[in-house]
């Protein structure tokens, strides 16, 4: 099963963990696309084709995380169904936990506490603190670093394909839920180690 097969399981938090709404799925989608043949990997990291990439990408963030943090003043997160049963089971199981997402520092720290959700993670984690964004690996080294756990036993659960590039970069395995913002075809051009349709699915995926 694949709760066995790895001993540290790294989540992302929107579209992962929690719901999300319309309008927050049109401003994720408005962050840069990526291709495989448009990043390419370097010794134990990464690089974009060019600088100006990167910098777009880093704005765009910026632009993202600052929209979101207005919306969310009015938007009650939710988790998704299942994610507290999984949690649960992963922590009977003495698997390590943590979040890692893009999202605005504050708001992720704020949502997850308010959530429940961190009495059974270990770690929360926003690329914002530490200005390294997907799919810069550099969020998913430090929480392999912090843990010890060898690379092979780590997985990352996304919901998006940038998810599935940075646990690449990372030299870990990767896995998607399908219900969340990028189409089930996006996510299959990514090539992810695992697909689940739902959270619920993953506790039962070989």
């Amino acid at each position: 099963m694949l709760a066995d097969r790895y001993d540290l399981f790294i989540f992302d938090w929107d579209g992962t963990l929690a719901t999300t709404t319309a309008i927050v799925r049109f401003a994720r989608l408005l962050k840069p696309r990526y291709n495989v043949s448009r990043i390419e990997r370097r010794s134990d990291s990464y690089k974009y084709e060019t600088a100006s990439e990167l910098k777009a990408q880093q704005d765009m963030n910026r632009i993202y995380d600052f929209a979101y943090s207005l919306y969310s003043m009015l938007y009650r997160p939710r988790l998704k169904p299942g994610a507290i049963e999984m949690l649960m089971e992963l922590k009977k199981k003495g698997k390590k936990i943590a979040v890692f997402s893009d999202s605005n520092r504050y708001r992720l720290l704020i949502e997850t506490r308010k959530l429940g959700i961190t009495r059974y993670v270990d770690l929360v984690l926003s690329a914002d603190s530490i200005k390294m964004f997907k799919p810069n690996p550099a969020g998913l080294n430090a929480i392999l670093k912090k843990f010890r756990v060898r690379r092979g036993r780590c997985v990352y659960i996304g919901d998006m394909a940038v998810d599935v590039f940075a646990a690449r970069f990372a030299g870990i395995a990767s896995c998607v839920v399908r219900d969340g913002v990028d189409p089930y075809k996006t996510l299959k051009s990514a090539r992810p180690d695992h697909v689940a349709a739902t959270l619920g699915d993953i506790m039962r995926l070989r």
